[in-house]
């Protein structure tokens, strides 16, 4: 395809995202919620906030497509912000009915280093209600684009009660180093060590590593993308209660996730404090 073209696309793409921030949820933007589950007993800990983009001629455009778009032209600020709203405000609803419930968001490298950061992290909390404990930010590697600056606004994060998180842990050269540097709460294994735990010889060390290190560190550990009973019960034998993925369920929708925090607390498995 030639480069006008390209180009072409990509800003009828961009004109389109600005169209569907501006618009939330009637512009096809919709946050879907996967939880995470101690399974040693049963409670439903927290979710996981996930963007989606739902393009009405489009149909499903994928976040590796719209969040580097978002992350390119500047929109990403807005689409974080606007996630984290519609998350808060979701997760206080759920709260008032099942209890205390903690709501983790992606937040993209580029929002962490504006200014006004803290400050809009802050009116979110009070606008929706939601105690500062119950929402957890997630970030990845790339979060150390100015180090002393991020570290600076985790510290004051950390100061309010909010949850740092780190997304993908083990997958990036500088994973160590952001346990010695950021006040981080927990640490999330990437599906690429839980996937085949069972067969791999080389993946298996490293999994029950990072578990380890998480324990000894005092950090909250918990495991992406479990899809199998053996995948759980490896990691139950490692020590590792919190999960998250397609075995206990898949992303869903807010009113779908109601049904199932309701089927959980109807089982006797009430939802975790946060």
């Amino acid at each position: 395809m030639d480069l006008p073209v390209i180009q072409y696309a990509k800003n009828i793409c961009e004109q389109e995202l600005r169209k569907a921030l501006a618009a939330g949820k009637e512009g096809g933007i919709e946050i879907y919620y996967q939880p995470f589950v101690h399974v040693g007993t049963g409670q439903v800990i927290g979710a996981e906030a996930l963007t989606r983009w739902v393009h009405p001629l489009l149909g499903d455009i994928s976040p590796r497509i719209f969040v580097p778009l978002a992350e390119s032209n500047g929109l990403v600020t807005d689409l974080d912000r606007y996630v984290l709203t519609v998350a808060c405000q979701q997760a206080r609803k759920w709260q008032d009915t099942y209890g205390p419930i903690r709501i983790a968001t992606n937040i993209s490298p580029h929002s962490l280093q504006h200014a006004d950061f803290v400050t809009v992290i802050l009116n979110v909390l009070q606008e929706t209600r939601l105690p500062p404990e119950c929402l957890e930010i997630e970030l990845t590697e790339n979060i150390a684009i100015r180090q002393e600056h991020t570290h600076s606004i985790l510290a004051r994060l950390k100061g309010l009660g909010i949850k740092i998180a780190i997304d993908d842990f083990g997958t990036g050269y500088s994973s160590l180093n952001y346990l010695r540097v950021f006040p981080v709460d927990t640490l999330k294994i990437d599906k690429v060590f839980v996937r085949d735990v069972e067969n791999s010889q080389q993946e298996v060390p490293i999994t029950s590593a990072i578990i380890r290190l998480a324990h000894e560190l005092n950090l909250q550990i918990v495991a992406e993308g479990v899809e199998s009973e053996e995948q759980k019960n490896y990691l139950l034998r490692k020590d590792c209660h919190v999960m998250q993925g397609f075995l206990f369920s898949k992303p869903l929708p807010a009113d779908q996730f109601e049904r199932f925090l309701q089927a959980s607390v109807h089982s006797g498995s009430r939802i975790g404090r946060c």
